[in-house]
C-alpha cells in the first residue's frame, strides 16, 4: 500500500490530536513578525481551541496540502501535543505504515489519558502566545523608547544648530563693527596728520583769521575699536564652544549614551604605531585613518588644492568632498572638512551621510577652525589632523593629536 493510501485510510477523527496542534502553531505564527507561512485552508480555524468533527477533513487537507507546512510542524511536535498516531502521521519515518497497523485498534481507549494530554497541549499553547504576546510588547516599548531617545537627541542637536547660527550672525557682526572702526580710525589719524601739517607751516599773513579745525577725540575712536575687536574676540570663543556642544551631541547620537561630562585639563592621547610600522609613510597614514572611535579632520583647500590642481576652486572642493565621502564608506570613518569661506553659497546645507563640511564664518581662517574642533574633541577620543600646514600641525600635535600628510591621504584616496 502506497504512502499516500495509508494515510487516507487513517479517520480524521484518529488525527484530531495533531490537527489541533496544526491549527494552534499556526495561530501563535501569525501573530509574530514577520508572520510564518501556514497554509490559507486554516485560516477559519484559529480561534479555535478544541475543532469540531465538521472542520477536521478541511484542516486535514489544509496541511497534506502543504508538505513544508507539515515538516515544519513535524520538527516542533512531541507527545506532549501530539498522541502517538499523530506524531507518526506527521513525522511518517521509515515503518511508520506497520507501526499505524499496531496502533490503530487501540486507539483512545484511554479516555482520561487523553484529555490529560489536550489539557497539556492547551496549556502549552496559551503559554507559547502568551510569551509570544510579551515579546511583542517589549520590542514595541524598547522601539518606543529609542524613537524617543532619538527624538530628544535631535531636537538638542537643532537647538545647538540654531546657537551656531546665531553666534556666526553676531561674530560677522562683530567683525563688521571692528571693520568700521578700523576705518574712522584710519580716517582721524588722516585728519589729524593733516592738522598737524598745516600747523607746523607758518601763516603768510598775520592779519588773516587763523583757520579753525575741529578737536578730534581719537581717544574715543580707539575705545570703540577696542570694543569692536573686543567683540570679535568673544563670538570666536562662543563659535569655538558650540563647535564642542555639537560634537558632544553627535557622540550621543552615535553612541546612544547620556552626554558625557568635560574632562577638565586631561590631556589627549596620541595613537601610537604599531611595531614595523615607520612615521610619515602611507602605512601609517592607513593605521591612523582607521583606528578605531578615531575623528579625522580634513584641512580642505590644502587637500583639494593639491590633488586636483588643474580644476577651478569649486570642482576642486567638490572633488575633494565626493572622495572622502567614499573612503569614510569603505572604512566607517567618522570625518570633517574645513573650508575657508562662510559665504559660499550652501555653506550651511552641507552635512552628508559620512562627511560633515565647515565652512569657517568671515574673518576667521579655516586653520583657527581646526584648532577650535581639535579643541573641542573629548579628550577620550583620538583625532587626526590631514594637513601639509606646517604651524596647524605644530598646533594639534601639541595639542595631542596625529597628523597624516596630504600627500599621503591622497594616495589612500586614489587606491
Amino acid at each position: 500500500m502506497r504512502v499516500s493510501e495509508l494515510a487516507a485510510d487513517i479517520p480524521d477523527e484518529a488525527l484530531q490530536s495533531a490537527l489541533e496542534f496544526a491549527v494552534g502553531v499556526a495561530a501563535v505564527g501569525s501573530k509574530v513578525r514577520p508572520p510564518m507561512p501556514f497554509p490559507s485552508g486554516l485560516k477559519p480555524f484559529l480561534r479555535f481551541q478544541k475543532l469540531p468533527g465538521t472542520a477536521l477533513a478541511q484542516a486535514r487537507a489544509a496541511i497534506e496540502g502543504d508538505v513544508d507546512f507539515r515538516k515544519r510542524l513535524a520538527s516542533l511536535a512531541t507527545i506532549d501535543f501530539v498522541d502517538q498516531l499523530g506524531l507518526l502521521w506527521l513525522t511518517r519515518p521509515d515503518g511508520w505504515s506497520e507501526t499505524v497497523a499496531e496502533i490503530r485498534p487501540a486507539k483512545l481507549v484511554d479516555d482520561e489519558a487523553a484529555l490529560r494530554r489536550e489539557e497539556r497541549r492547551r496549556l502549552a499553547a496559551q503559554a507559547s502566545a502568551l510569551r509570544g504576546r510579551v515579546e511583542l510588547l517589549n520590542l514595541a516599548t524598547d522601539l518606543e523608547r529609542e524613537r524617543t531617545a532619538k527624538s530628544d537627541v535631535m531636537a538638542e542637536f537643532d537647538r545647538l544648530r540654531g546657537e551656531l547660527d546665531d553666534m556666526r550672525t553676531r561674530l560677522r557682526e562683530a567683525q563688521r563693527a571692528e571693520h568700521a572702526a578700523a576705518q574712522a580710525l584710519a580716517k582721524v589719524e588722516s585728519e589729524l596728520h593733516d592738522a598737524r601739517s598745516t600747523a607746523s607751516v607758518p601763516e603768510p599773513n598775520p592779519v588773516a583769521e587763523p583757520t579753525s579745525r575741529p578737536v578730534i577725540d581719537t581717544t574715543a575712536v580707539r575705545t570703540l575699536l577696542d570694543d569692536a575687536v573686543s567683540a570679535s574676540t568673544d563670538a570666536l570663543r562662543l563659535l569655538t564652544a558650540a563647535i564642542g556642544e555639537l560634537h558632544e551631541v553627535d557622540d550621543q547620537a552615535e553612541s546612544g549614551a547620556a552626554r558625557p561630562e568635560r574632562q577638565g585639563h586631561a590631556r589627549r592621547k596620541a595613537i601610537r604605531l604599531p611595531g614595523g610600522v615607520l612615521a610619515d609613510t602611507v602605512e601609517s597614514a592607513e593605521f591612523l585613518l582607521r583606528s578605531k572611535g578615531a575623528r579625522t579632520l580634513i584641512d580642505g583647500y590644502n587637500v583639494a588644492k593639491l590633488g586636483w590642481p588643474s580644476l577651478d576652486l569649486d570642482h576642486q572642493r567638490e572633488q575633494c568632498i565626493v572622495a572622502a565621502e567614499n573612503m569614510a564608506k569603505r572604512w566607517n570613518m567618522t570625518v570633517t572638512i574645513v573650508f575657508d569661506g562662510a559665504t559660499i553659497e550652501g555653506a550651511h546645507t552641507s552635512t552628508r551621510r559620512r562627511v560633515r563640511i565647515v565652512y569657517s564664518p568671515a574673518g576667521v581662517s579655516a586653520d583657527d577652525v581646526l584648532r577650535a574642533e581639535v579643541a573641542c574633541v573629548d579628550v577620550g577620543k583620538p583625532v587626526v589632523v590631514v594637513t601639509n600646514d606646517r604651524a596647524i600641525i605644530t598646533d594639534v600635535v601639541a595639542a595631542g593629536a596625529n597628523t597624516v600628510s596630504s600627500d599621503d591621504f591622497l594616495v589612500l584616496l586614489r587606491r
